[in-house]
């Protein structure tokens, strides 16, 4: 055999091998992805103390793409306290305004800062859809709050790309501390539930609380109807999460344990959620960052979300 062709046997030896070893370096099929990934961070209630800036350095510390203010900022005549406290992120805040933020002179110097039209307003980020409400209007402007919402929530059910719906403002619905925003709720809860609303974050009350899924109860509406009694694992629930975070620094208010409340803490800190895909996960941090409440919820492809069975089945519930 003379050189040439022992060289040729060897290449052609090499070429094979290394064809071989990429076989296993080349997938079969790429991994699909999960979707959107991004998390947000929401608190109420602040004050300009330092437990605002402590929960303002907390909420940065967890790298949010937006953070939302669920009402009650500076509690003084003027926003610049409060205003120097989150100036740093820019228009990755958005606000909900409070009882605390709507004489004249505040309330046209937090809607000229955050450019807003209205007190309440929407927005699109990534895969999920985002509404502002006001629970701070006279009669007029509720209608016209009320009209925008029913039109909003309509091309966000119909839109494809949005898999969340999340809805943010001050006074809440359900609270275990009795200061109920009753007529909002009545009338805005069964709008919800027909549009598919995943979460509402509330301020006001100056604690957390977290209730189970919960649908409206139209014989007794102080009493939502719990649909899935787990405590921290959802899957494709029927009925919406309320929570309330009014713990950004301004005081702390006590709270009852009521039945639909599956978590409660009385202390300052605040929410970060992420969402992946179709997966949310929401964690509550207490001030000194220790984890207080986690829950998931998870949204399966083609599942109905809303079953109008459960309102006959679970109609009451003990009370305590």
């Amino acid at each position: 055999m003379n050189s040439a062709h022992y060289r040729l046997i060897i290449v052609n030896v090499l070429v094979m091998s290394l064809l071989g070893n990429l076989y296993y370096f080349v997938p079969a099929k790429a991994e699909e992805s999960n979707g959107p990934h991004f998390n947000f961070v929401a608190a109420g209630d602040w004050g300009c103390g330092h437990e605002a800036l402590n929960t303002f350095s907390m909420m940065k510390s967890m790298k949010p793409e937006l953070y939302l203010g669920l009402g009650d900022y500076s509690y003084a005549n003027t926003p610049e306290c409060w205003l120097n406290i989150v100036n740093s992120v820019g228009p990755a805040f958005k606000i909900a305004l409070g009882n605390h933020d709507t004489n004249d002179q505040l309330l046209r110097a937090y809607m000229d800062k955050f450019n807003l039209d209205n007190q309440y307003y929407s927005f699109d980020y990534q895969n999920s859809h985002f509404i502002a409400l006001s629970t701070e209007l006279n009669e007029d402007n509720q209608a016209k709050q009320l009209i925008f919402v029913k039109k909003d929530l309509v091309r966000a059910k119909e839109n494809p790309n949005i898999d969340w719906i999340i809805v943010y403002f001050h006074r809440p619905f359900y609270t275990g501390n009795g200061v109920d925003n009753i007529n909002m709720r009545n009338t805005y809860h069964p709008l919800f539930e027909k549009y598919d609303v995943d979460l509402v974050i509330q301020g006001h009350s100056h604690n957390y609380q977290r209730s189970f899924p919960l649908l409206y109860n139209d014989v007794r509406p102080s009493r939502p109807i719990i649909t899935n009694n787990e405590q921290f694992h959802y899957d494709n629930p029927s009925g919406i999460i309320f929570v309330i975070v009014g713990t950004g620094g301004e005081s702390i208010h006590g709270v009852d344990k009521k039945p639909y409340l599956a978590s409660t803490y009385e202390g300052y800190g605040c929410i970060n959620i992420e969402i992946d895909g179709k997966s949310m996960d929401a964690e509550y941090y207490s001030d000194s960052n220790n984890t207080i409440d986690h829950f998931v919820v998870i949204k399966e492809n083609n599942v109905e979300k809303y079953n109008p069975e459960l309102k006959a089945e679970r109609i009451e519930f003990p009370n305590h």
